[in-house]
């Protein structure tokens, strides 16, 4: 019987596609794995909303730092993926460390489609040399209706020859859904590669993430995610999501899972595997 069910997981909704496969070996068919708290598919797919969420802030507060290179400049929206004009940018080069504020006011669209309010603050020893250790705090910082707080801490070193820069990147957060009133936390420890191809076109930039993430879901079941240097997630700028990568999840009773993003084409495809059994499903 064909069969469509929606999930709905910190806004994020599941849509399990109509199939023609049979339910045999190899197919992932159990409800518990898309239904509930514990189940699998909300538990990572609420995790793939929160990385994509927290690498766009990544990228718009480095693109923010770009155009402010010369701590003078006004940014320019021409060739920004993320900021529009409305964030009101500020730089404070006498504070030691630096800080840069960047303020959402109420209400502000980026170029990404989100809604962003509330300011990031952003400490660095510097913004223009490397090795540079940066630090991000939210005041009242909300995205689409998920308000952040905490701390995100970045050691960044640079490639100058290859275009790369490689930084430790370090959570200490709580996402809370304001309409649900649940909040998840997480803390992660996890290295990211960001490539620029070509410099004049940001569109083609990536960056690859790997490492740990341990979050507390609303209902107190703690899920590890472990991403591996050689199966990284590939986060296109051009796509403004995950393309491809592997996460390997296990929550404190001791199921496990996995998700795969994919071959890099800027789709809304993933596979969930469960016990060796395994489902396409959409993820945006």
């Amino acid at each position: 019987m064909k069969k469509t069910v929606f999930f709905f997981a910190l806004g994020l909704t599941i849509i399990m596609l109509p199939s023609c496969q049979n339910n045999g070996a190899g197919v992932l068919s159990e409800e518990s794995a898309f239904i509930g708290e514990d189940a699998p598919a909300v538990a990572s797919l609420d995790e793939t909303q929160i990385d994509e969420t927290m690498e766009a802030v990544d990228l718009l507060v480095d693109e923010a730092i770009t155009n402010h290179a010369n701590l003078l400049r006004s940014a320019s929206a021409d060739s920004n993926q993320y900021l529009t004009d409305c964030p009101l940018i500020t730089v404070d080069t006498i504070a030691i460390p630096h800080i840069m504020t960047i303020d959402f006011g109420t209400s502000c669209t980026g170029k990404d489609g989100r809604v962003r309010s509330g300011k990031i603050l952003v400490s660095a020893t510097s913004f223009k040399t490397f090795p540079s250790v940066r630090q991000k705090t939210f005041e009242n910082f909300m995205v689409d209706g998920r308000k952040i707080a905490g701390t995100v801490s970045k050691t960044i070193q640079k490639d100058a020859t290859n275009l790369i820069q490689t930084a430790l990147v370090k959570e200490n957060i709580l996402v809370i859904n304001t309409v649900k009133g649940d909040t998840v936390s997480r803390i992660t420890d996890l290295t990211r590669q960001y490539k620029k191809n070509v410099l004049a076109d940001k569109t083609d930039d990536q960056t690859r993430t790997w490492g740990s993430v341990i979050s507390t879901r609303p209902n107190g079941l703690v899920v590890t995610k472990t991403i591996s240097e050689t199966t990284p997630l590939l986060f296109e700028a051009s796509c403004k999501h995950i393309v491809s990568g592997i996460a390997s999840f296990e929550n404190s009773k001791g199921r496990k899972w996995s998700i795969d993003y994919g071959d890099g084409s800027c789709d809304d495809k993933a596979i969930l595997t469960v016990n060796g059994k395994s489902k396409e499903i959409t993820i945006h």
